[in-house]
């Protein structure tokens, strides 16, 4: 995501130093010219909740610790503090490009569950936190403070970008099994997965002028849902305990089994399906006003019931959320760098907050950012790599022979035909790395410190061909896109921390592409 750069990864003394150096301006002029102004004196706000994602709100507690946010970037292109914290953090990505009316805003995806194996395996909580499908969303409260006409692609300027619509980032997140609850800590359960609909909005002004310091990054957050109704208010003003707790009607899938992803508009709001094809099972969520989503105003943080409609018609290149990291508007990511094993971690300042299990002790990363000094369980060679001493790949692919990737319909249509011919590889890592310069220059994968980075790779062709990602896959992968080098060169133009391949071509090529 373009502008900003969320919590996970925390820097050296060096490094903070010079990269305080270059937020200077933002920590200034954000939060010292509007603080007096910042909260609404006649909305009373919840001591606890979900008004900054990343959790350094000055007004408010929140709820969950360990949020997955989306990570932007900062004034002048730099990178991004709320509240004098550093908040980047790694998100590997593939973005699908398509000129076709609907792949911004009607997509199919099919992705298969990873499975683990007994310890001492590795598990897949130790390598990825989750993986999520993105979409960019109307939010005419979110950076850049404009006017939003959902589904079109007028919202991009194409010159000033103070012309671009207010955005927001839909993230449907994954959550994998096996270190619960979910409400301090990162699964649902034991044995199964779960899922969530997150939209995140940026409490900021065009050139970063202003962040409101209460409200920073606000998100909504709602579970998968047989009935489709909310575990608590996803609101970011009105989240209580109840959002981040499971219950009854929570959509749980196994492992190993086989997913159609389905995220599309509705009159009432963006609504996320998740159809479970290995037992009939299927869950959703609507993104409206009716069920509690909220956007916030800038200035005041005052909630106001919102439905969150996609953004764009089409995902053609340059409909991105203009704030965020990574060049993106859709596509599918895997959040990685939290989890360093053992009751204390390797005893840096980087590993709280620490648990002690259930499946194993280990620390999340979350207190300082995240795992800085790139030594926890993501920055070695314990991905999927077609063998028992670790889990299976997570799989992404289409709904028919297509091949892999995104299938996109006409607006309106539920006739997923429509294939993304094109492509682009990014990670925004570079930005959590303290050789990491404005220039470009130091910006490299694998970052300074780890063993190994996990890459994406081509398992199988034709109609079985999908995308994996960790290792080389034995006996299965049949193209890694030469591993690490996949993810290119730093983007200057977009932003320096963030290395991308550049469009290249969907190397299934499925029958029809557009």
């Amino acid at each position: 995501m373009k502008g900003l750069v969320r919590s996970r990864l925390t820097l050296t003394l060096v490094a903070a130093v010079v990269l305080a150096a270059i937020a200077l301006p933002l920590a200034v002029t954000g939060v010292g010219a509007h603080a007096a102004a910042g909260t609404n004196p006649t909305f009373k706000f919840a001591s606890s909740g979900e008004m900054d994602c990343n959790g350094y709100s000055k007004i408010q507690q929140s709820i969950k610790k360990t949020m997955a946010c989306t990570d932007p970037h900062g004034y002048e292109n730099s990178r991004f503090y709320d509240n004098g914290h550093y908040i980047g953090h790694d998100e590997p990505t593939i973005q699908f490009l398509s000129n076709s009316p609907g792949s911004g805003n009607n997509v199919k995806w099919e992705v298969t569950l990873p499975v683990e194996h007994a310890l001492p395996a590795t598990q897949t909580f130790e390598d990825m936190i989750t993986f999520w499908f993105n979409m960019a969303m109307c939010d005419p409260k979110s950076y850049p403070q404009q006017p939003c006409t959902p589904d079109s692609d007028s919202n991009h300027s194409g010159v000033d970008n103070s012309k671009d619509a207010g955005s927001a980032f839909l993230e449907l997140q994954f959550y994998p099994p096996g270190f619960s609850p979910f409400i301090n800590q990162i699964s649902c359960d034991i044995h199964q997965w779960c899922a969530a609909l997150t939209i995140d909005s940026l409490e900021c002004n065009f050139g970063f002028k202003f962040c409101n310091p209460n409200c920073t990054e606000p998100v909504n957050f709602a579970f998968i849902q047989k009935d489709g109704i909310p575990t608590g208010p996803p609101g970011p003003a009105d989240a209580n305990n109840s959002t981040f707790t499971p219950n009854k009607q929570t959509l749980f899938m196994g492992q190993g089994d086989t997913l159609d992803v389905t995220l599309q508009d509705t009159s009432n709001g963006v609504k996320t399906t998740v159809l479970d094809t290995t037992t009939g099972k299927s869950g959703f969520m609507v993104a409206s006003a009716k069920n509690g989503f909220e956007d916030l105003d800038l200035n005041t943080c005052a909630p106001t019931k919102f439905s969150f409609h996609p953004e764009f018609s089409t995902a053609k290149l340059g409909n991105d959320v203009p704030w965020a990291a990574l060049q993106a508007a859709l596509g599918v990511a895997v959040e990685i760098g939290h989890f360093t094993p053992g009751a204390n971690g390797d005893n840096d300042q980087d590993d709280p907050p620490c648990f002690p299990g259930p499946t194993r002790p280990g620390c999340l990363n979350f207190a300082q950012g995240g795992d800085i000094d790139f030594d926890g369980s993501s920055y070695v060679a314990d991905w999927p790599n077609g063998r028992h001493n670790n889990p299976t790949p997570v799989k992404f692919g289409s709904i028919s022979h297509n091949g892999f990737g995104p299938l996109s319909a006409p607006n309106g249509s539920n006739d997923y035909t429509h294939g993304f011919a094109t492509y682009q590889i990014e990670t925004d890592v570079g930005a959590s790395e303290s050789t990491c310069m404005p220039s470009g220059d130091g910006c490299t994968v694998p970052p300074p410190g780890a063993e190994f980075y996990p890459f994406f790779a081509q398992s199988g062709v034709g109609a079985s061909c999908r995308f994996t990602f960790g290792n080389d896959i034995q006996g299965s992968t049949v193209n890694d896109f030469g591993r690490d080098q996949q993810y290119g060169t730093p983007y200057l133009a977009w932003f320096f921390g963030t290395n991308s391949s550049g469009v290249q071509p969907n190397p299934c090529t499925p029958h029809g592409n557009d």
